[in-house]
């Protein structure tokens, strides 16, 4: 059985998702046994029960070759028991699995899948093959200019309404910055600093920013990058639509105290939460770090706000989530390349006056009572991690 904080994609996703994606670890080079393997390894690991449980087949799945009927046509080679097959085989062991197109008529570079003139009948031949969630990129669509909210829209149909009626789960991936692609191309409005306005209301997820680095190649500079622009429209975000800054990456470049500070700014930014990496490859402490339960409830808290920093001093940060309950989660970041403390106060956190507070560590377990404020030393590149709730007083229902 999944533990409290993973949820049946066959529901809309009142909680991030989360799960593992093909592309920062692997690239576009994998197959049948490869995908067992890293599934076997999610299970092994314990990765699976900690919620990682989506399979996802990203670029590389199939060359975008169609049939006489216009069905993808699959290499035999590569998937010698077919894509039904494995999502049973995935299904199986408790796990679920999620495919990759693009709304244009390619993926990048006219390479790859696009279901630009296909897309009910790729949404149906999706839901077909069993799988439980769909990311739809813009790499090809955004190179042929398309518009990207009609082209999402009539994609979003049509697998809200697959010929199987199975619920999928829809991954808007518009990653496009204004001018990326030049000549002042795409503006504003069609790049992902916008797909917030429309694809809260028809999508589960939508990225804000694009990629946060290259296959095995992540840096933090771009992580931080990724979590300011999906800062800047929280109130777009809540239980069934998620912003996505994208993929977890340790162990592509970054190092282990980066990476957690990326799982903590992930967590407090309530996103979803899917591994990038090849997960048969990371190390104890990584795999340690990813499945720390209590980080991990605080992405999941049901209340679903996104966080945001209130406090700023240099290269400190405070960013605060209100978790069901009362409490709240306190993400302190140092930014810069030099240790520093970084603090909050009650009233930020938005507990007023509270007198002591009860404050635990998510990162070392432990508990401590603090009074109006928290404050820690927080190492270069690093984030720390706090549950926090107001201690009960004496004659107020405390012992």
């Amino acid at each position: 059985m999944a533990p409290a904080g993973c949820h049946s994609l066959g529901v809309v996703a009142l909680r991030p998702y989360m799960g593992w994606n093909t592309y920062y670890g692997l690239g576009g080079v994998f197959n049948e046994r490869t995908i067992m393997s890293v599934a076997h390894a999610l299970c092994d690991r314990g990765l699976a029960y900690a919620g990682y449980r989506t399979v996802w087949l990203d670029y590389g799945w199939a060359s975008g070759a169609r049939d006489a009927q216009g069905e993808l046509v699959i290499d035999d080679r590569q998937w010698p028991q077919g894509l039904a097959w494995l999502n049973d085989q995935l299904h199986a062991m408790d796990l679920l699995a999620g495919i990759y197109t693009d709304a244009g008529p390619s993926g990048c570079e006219g390479q790859g899948v696009g279901s630009l003139g296909h897309y009910q009948q790729d949404a149906d031949r999706f839901a077909a093959w069993g799988f439980d969630a769909v990311k739809i990129d813009f790499c090809g669509g955004g190179q042929q200019r398309l518009d990207p909210r009609p082209a999402y829209r009539d994609f979003i149909h049509a697998v809200r309404n697959n010929a199987s009626r199975r619920r999928m789960l829809v991954n808007v991936c518009n990653f496009w910055r204004p001018g990326q692609l030049g000549d002042d191309y795409p503006p504003v409005e069609r790049s992902a600093y916008a797909t917030h306005e429309w694809a809260s209301p028809i999508a589960d997820s939508w990225r804000t920013d694009t990629d946060v680095g290259f296959v095995r190649d992540v840096v933090f500079e771009n992580v931080l990058r990724n979590l300011d622009t999906n800062a800047c429209h929280p109130e777009s975000a809540g239980p069934g639509h998620w912003s996505d800054p994208d993929y977890l990456a340790p162990e592509l470049g970054m190092s282990h105290s980066e990476a957690q500070a990326q799982l903590t700014m992930w967590a407090i930014a309530a996103a979803p939460l899917v591994i990038g990496s090849d997960v048969r490859a990371l190390s104890p402490q990584t795999v340690a770090m990813l499945s720390n339960p209590e980080v991990i409830a605080v992405d999941q808290d049901p209340l679903g706000v996104q966080g945001t920093c209130v406090r700023r001093d240099a290269d400190g940060e405070a960013w605060v989530k209100p978790l069901v309950g009362g409490g709240s989660a306190v993400a302190l970041l140092n930014r810069g390349s030099c240790r520093q403390r970084v603090g909050v106060t009650a009233s930020e956190i938005g507990l007023a006056s509270a007198g002591a507070l009860t404050v635990r560590d998510l990162w070392t377990s432990r508990t401590t009572t603090e009074t109006d404020a928290l404050s820690a030393e927080v190492p270069a590149h690093s984030a720390t991690l706090f549950c926090i709730t107001a201690a009960a007083r004496p004659g107020y229902g405390g012992r």
